[in-house]
């Protein structure tokens, strides 16, 4: 199976707010690089870690741009812009979920659980799709 990283997998690693969470993440996201697991995530991935990383977290945008190119260059993670809109906006309209989880949903491969989102993110566990934590995919 292919893992979908959201964004809350990155963002455990470059903030390290909570030890056991960083861990598991780090250890999940070194898998990827292994290529023990594959892995992959998105573009609107990408622009939220650089919205959080700035408006959040107050990072500057050099700063910033060091640590994405970071993510993006992840050896073995491969980055995908293939989104179905009008399935996330139809999506969005009838659930209580965030645009942003509607448009990950959207992906064909998600929607068609042959990817499993892996997110701390319960919010997708209101929507069919395959949820696991990092530690759940590690074992």
């Amino acid at each position: 199976m292919k893992y979908f990283v959201d964004t809350n997998v990155f963002l455990r690693v470059l903030i390290k707010e909570n030890d056991k969470s960083y861990q598991q993440c780090l250890l999940f996201l070194e898998a990827i690089k292994t290529g023990k697991i594959s892995g992959v995530t998105a573009g609107i991935v990408i622009a939220e870690i650089i919205w959080t990383l700035t408006s959040l977290y107050k990072i500057d945008k050099t700063k910033t741009i060091d640590i994405v190119r970071g993510v993006i260059n992840l050896h073995g993670l491969k980055i995908i812009d293939q989104y179905d809109h009008q399935f996330a906006l139809d999506l969005y309209a009838k659930t209580n979920v965030k645009y942003i989880d509607s448009v990950i949903n959207s992906i064909e491969e998600i929607r068609t659980k042959k990817w499993a989102i892996v997110s701390y993110d319960k919010d997708f566990d209101k929507l069919d799709v395959i949820r696991k934590e990092p530690n759940q995919v590690l074992g």
